[in-house]
């Protein structure tokens, strides 16, 4: 192990022990080198990899539970995204763009020589996982889609060069008050998980792992990038990316595919849902009703054995 990599085992052993989430997240600390910085990832269990992408500002926490359930049969890889959970954190939002976190993702998939992937995909998971999949398709066996988007635009109907996003997104876009609520105050871990989660006491009981983990302003950098990183035209550099590689990956995508969704998702629209069965009409859809954004919070009861008869095929 590099003298990077120890350092950073021995902040993520500090980290866990400090947030006192040892006995809900067992599992040994992994590192891979990106060219954003070293990635922290959980890696256990073994066969064909199941690869599960959490979104803003989640970590690989997010799915404690599945791991814990299906790394008895399958091999469960959980990456914290660079600037989440216990990989690096750079501190110049500008260095977050999605082209960066697709090249960050590629770095771990081909350093670990991951083949016959099923990408698990919840939030900013969908269009990094797919990046990822555009670049290397035949690394890819199936998907699973969690309220994500992976085109543009994510829904029919919306503007492509005047797309409408939900008011919390468009505060925490602009300039000044979005550094202050968002980088200062951590809105979003604190304020938008809370409403956009159905379960308050199963939250209420973990929040302080996703509030916690960032230690301050400077650590929230990523968080901040990507509700600015959500393209409104076609011009911007994420919607380029949804319409040239992952929409064309998908409209070519041969492997089977599931959906599970938060129906009460006051982020993604129902429309949005829609889409995806448009796009993938192949598809086994469970729609959650009570669920919301962060359904593995929401409903893991529900989505793990569906999803573990899924991966058995």
């Amino acid at each position: 192990m590099t003298d990077d990599f120890q350092a950073a085992q021995k902040r993520a052993q500090q980290m866990v022990r400090k947030l006192g989430i040892v006995d809900a997240y067992p599992f040994d600390h992994h590192f891979a080198q990106t060219p954003m910085g070293v990635m922290h990832y959980v890696d256990e269990g073994a066969g064909d990899p199941v690869l599960m992408l959490h979104g803003n500002p989640t970590w690989s926490f997010l799915y404690r539970d599945f791991i814990a359930a299906l790394s008895d049969a399958h091999r469960v890889i959980a990456p914290d995204h660079i600037g989440f959970g216990l990989s690096d954190k750079p501190q110049n939002e500008a260095s977050y763009t999605i082209d960066a976190h697709i090249r960050n993702l590629e770095a771990l998939v081909t350093n670990l020589d991951l083949r016959n992937v099923t990408l698990v995909m919840q939030d900013w998971g969908g269009p990094i996982g797919l990046g990822m999949a555009a670049r290397h398709p035949d690394r890819i066996k199936d998907i699973v889609v969690m309220n994500t988007f992976g085109f543009y635009p994510p829904a029919a109907g919306m503007d492509p060069d005047n797309l409408k996003l939900p008011v919390p997104l468009r505060v925490m876009r602009k300039p000044g008050i979005g550094d202050f609520i968002v980088r200062r105050l951590g809105f979003f871990e604190r304020i938008v998980m809370k409403l956009a989660t159905a379960d308050s006491a199963r939250l209420k009981s973990v929040h302080h792992a996703y509030k916690a983990v960032f230690e301050g302003r400077q650590d929230r950098a990523g968080v901040m990038a990507f509700p600015r990183l959500i393209p409104t035209r076609t011009a911007d550099a994420s919607a380029q990316i949804l319409i040239n590689e992952t929409g064309p990956f998908l409209d070519n995508f041969s492997g089977r595919a599931r959906i599970f969704w938060g129906m009460k998702d006051p982020l993604f629209p129902v429309a949005a849902l829609d889409a995806w069965e448009a796009r993938l009409p192949n598809a086994e859809v469970t729609r959650l009703p009570m669920a919301k954004h962060y359904l593995q919070e929401d409903a893991p009861d529900v989505i793990i054995p569906q999803l573990r008869t899924f991966l058995e095929g």
